[in-house]
């Protein structure tokens, strides 16, 4: 009996770019199982997929590599990918030994020939790692499966771990936040699936619409800050710092961190935590809002200095 091992190489996105920095992938068909029963028989007589709706999550810690290419298709929270395949590239594991070689073509992969990328939240603690939380989302094209099996072949592109983040600074309304503890930017993006008549799968994928909330822990007296109903928010500037090689973090003035901001909106002093000779934890909600019909409520800069 064969004995078969093996760990995801990357996601290769139409183009040739490879997301491989991944520290999380969760494919899932989101199968919807009929089951039948006859009349007073306790035990079930069919079964069937009514239908399969796939996508493959993942959390990623190359948060300006993934952010960059989303935003590069014009949207700041999701990217067509319907321009090539998408493939879920899984390297084989070698037995009695490590990997087999990229070249050799006994590596597995699952296809999406029509796909969406999408990011749903963006964390990171001080002192800690930061990362962002993706869906892949697979739609049905008429002619193909969602995802496919296309079988084994060589992998294409070389894994990379070269970008790594932790929490930066945080400025509200022109103002510094009071020793920022953790970050986490949620979209709060859902996701519109349709399809008809006998489709095994969605036709259709897209966003069906984005609740920004942004949650922040930080030491201090938000309630006196911002009092205790809140406060409007007329800027706002979150920085994820780069990791230095072989170093520590980047300079502040070196244009290799990720920024997002929003300028409109609410603050709201949300829950403490305390006790014994812990210092006082806040938590701030800010839940963001588009300035207009024509704008989008977050903005996201990748390769800028901290300023």
């Amino acid at each position: 009996m064969a004995n078969e091992v093996y760990f995801v190489h990357g996601i290769l996105l139409p183009g040739g770019a490879l997301l491989s920095q991944l520290t999380s992938v969760s494919p899932d068909t989101n199968s919807d199982l009929l089951t039948g029963y006859a009349s007073g028989h306790a035990y079930p007589l069919f079964r069937a997929i009514r239908e399969q709706s796939p996508e493959f999550p993942f959390s990623s810690e190359a948060i300006s590599t993934v952010l960059a290419a989303i935003t590069a298709g014009g949207n700041n929270y999701a990217l067509d990918l319907s321009a090539g395949n998408t493939d879920l590239q899984c390297r084989q594991a070698q037995d009695l030994g490590v990997r087999y070689a990229p070249a050799v073509a006994q590596h597995e992969r699952l296809r999406m020939s029509r796909a969406m990328l999408m990011w749903e939240s963006i964390s990171g603690n001080y002192n800690g790692d930061a990362g962002i939380d993706c869906r892949l989302v697979g739609t049905y094209d008429g002619v193909n499966a969602a995802v496919q099996n296309v079988g084994t072949g060589t992998l294409v592109g070389v894994p990379a771990s070269a970008q790594h983040f932790t929490l930066g600074p945080v400025k509200i309304n022109g103002a510094w936040l009071n020793v920022p503890q953790s970050v986490a930017v949620n979209s709060g993006a859902t996701l519109l699936r349709a399809g008809g008549g006998n489709d095994p799968a969605p036709r259709f994928t897209g966003v069906r619409q984005t609740d920004d909330i942004i949650s922040i822990t930080a030491l201090g007296k938000p309630w006196a800050d911002y009092g205790l109903s809140g406060g409007v928010v007329a800027s706002l500037a979150i920085y994820f710092c780069r990791k230095y090689p072989d170093g520590h973090n980047y300079a502040d003035a070196s244009l290799q961190h990720v920024k997002i901001t929003a300028t409109n909106g609410m603050i709201l002093p949300d829950t403490g935590r305390s006790g014994g000779n812990d210092p006082m934890e806040n938590t701030l909600r800010i839940a963001c809002r588009a300035a207009s019909g024509a704008a989008a409520v977050l903005g996201i800069s990748t390769g800028v200095a901290i300023t």
